[in-house]
């Protein structure tokens, strides 16, 4: 027998809102059919009806990542804090579980999983490693668990990031899954827009009308920001105290590849990983991404989530001089409510307009299952548990924290930033390449060579990649 668990639909817990306006209005007989058939529709998450009896579940992660499991246990009234609290109570009261975390350094993540295994010791139950460190080893030393035999576990469902599996799988294996049961540790990379640029310059496009009309492409961007730059301490240069059409990330590239449509990897017939970047395609993304690199319209810095708080990044942002700013907003969400400025969010430019959707970049919020857990179907459902409640309580309450800001709390922004959640996007390319010359190309040949020659620079880097995962490949599969 099992237990059913249902949610209305996403779509229903976004959108609703009262009449407010004071006007008595009449009852429409068919809107009121139409909310009788949506409120039939639910989604289920099937769990055994099991008990655990006190069991607790352990997480192994690197430092400092403990935070995202959000292992709270009071409500402190804290929209974020107190979902993840009842996130965690309804599945302790359903199956009977308790949760922990041992944290080790992010670069021992591997080594310390790889000694229980050898041990015999199966006190972890997940294993959250960070986004490229240890995440290739555990996979080639047979660590892991084969997810796609996972009992319970449902990827079809909205709570788990079911193309995430099928991107880092290796044939007909995969060992990483991710979804909303890591809701606030996914990065998630998205153009904030200063709304009152849109006055200033007397820009008269809706765009988040662009979106929807597939009009947002990277050209569209390049030419909105076109001519916002501006000296304003007059010095004669284009400096940090300046304001910039565009605040760029040096460390991001990779983000503009996968935005514009261009994977990093695509799987041979064999299932395995290649090499997919020697393109046309991504010659074109390396000369528009040139464009805006080099445009004196634009700002490029750099900023990681533990230097984000003190960098001159944030300072442009923070003082609205920026009309677009392409932030992490999956990891920094918390410092949008510094902005005092009306700002709105939109999704990573498309490469044109016969791109058929937006592709956000993500890498981050991989969870594997270790190889010798003792009850797997006790694994499938506890995870299967997280993610449906997650889904059900962390999604809609880390929405209302990212649109804090009175500004875009509006049903465009909603649209946004759910679209961008639903088409995260992974690549091989990122999470398996240790070296970085897969997902780093864009940077190196744009911002460490100051060139657009990618052909050049790709036939130097192409027999490393491939080597790479060509070793990655026999070695895992000497440990099948």
């Amino acid at each position: 027998m099992k237990r059913i668990f249902a949610c209305l639909l996403a779509l229903l817990l976004l959108s609703s809102c009262g009449n407010t306006s004071g006007t008595e209005t009449t009852a429409d007989p068919a809107a009121e059919t139409t909310a009788e058939t949506a409120a039939e529709t639910k989604l289920t998450a099937d769990i055994p009806d099991v008990h655990y009896d006190g069991y607790t579940v352990t997480y192994l992660t690197g430092d400092p990542y403990v935070d995202h499991f959000r292992l709270i246990t009071e409500l402190t009234g804290e929209p974020l804090s107190d979902a993840a609290y009842n996130r965690n109570l309804s599945v302790s009261d359903l199956l009977g579980v308790e949760f922990d975390a041992m944290q080790v350094d992010i670069g021992q993540v591997a080594s310390t999983l790889q000694n229980a295994v050898a041990a015999g010791d199966a006190t972890y139950d997940y294993v959250f490693p960070h986004a490229t460190v240890g995440v290739p080893a555990m996979v080639t030393g047979g660590l892991l668990y084969n997810i796609k035999s996972l009992p319970v576990v449902d990827f079809s469902k909205p709570w788990w990031n079911e193309s995430m599996t099928e991107a880092l799988a290796i044939g007909d294996t995969a060992y990483y899954m991710s979804g909303d049961i890591v809701m606030t540790w996914q990065g998630m990379l998205a153009i904030l827009f200063n709304k009152d640029y849109l006055v200033n310059y007397n820009i008269e496009e809706n765009l988040y009308d662009l979106v929807r009309e597939g009009k947002w492409t990277y050209d569209k961007m390049l030419s909105l920001m076109e001519g916002v730059g501006m000296d304003l301490d007059g010095d004669g240069k284009m400096t940090a105290a300046d304001q910039f059409g565009m605040l760029g990330n040096l460390n991001t590239g990779y983000g503009t590849i996968i935005g514009c449509g261009q994977p990093l990897t695509t799987r041979n017939a064999e299932g395995y990983p290649t090499l997919a970047l020697n393109t046309e395609k991504m010659i074109t993304i390396v000369e528009k991404y040139y464009a805006m690199v080099n445009s004196p319209d634009t700002w490029m810095d750099a900023y990681g989530s533990t230097t984000y708080a003190t960098s001159i990044y944030r300072d442009i942002l923070i003082e609205g001089r920026s009309f677009f700013t392409e932030l992490d907003i999956g990891g920094l969400y918390s410092y949008l409510r510094e902005i005092e400025f009306d700002f709105g969010i939109l999704p990573l430019p498309k490469f044109d307009e016969t791109q058929k959707q937006h592709q956000i970049f993500c890498g981050a919020g991989l969870i594997g299952v270790p190889v010798n857990t003792a009850d797997p179907e006790r694994s499938g459902a506890v995870a299967e548990a997280l993610a449906f409640y997650s889904y059900e309580m962390l999604r809609p309450a880390f929405f209302d924290v990212v649109l804090e800001n009175k500004s875009v709390r509006d049903e465009d922004s909603y649209e946004m930033i759910t679209l961008m959640h639903e088409n995260k996007t992974f690549d091989f390319g990122f999470n398996f390449d240790a070296t970085g010359q897969c997902y780093n190309m864009l940077k190196v040949v744009v911002i460490d060579k100051k060139s657009t020659d990618f052909a050049s620079h790709y036939a130097s880097v192409e027999k490393s990649i491939v080597s790479g995962f060509d070793k990655f490949i026999a070695d895992f599969e000497a440990n099948q």
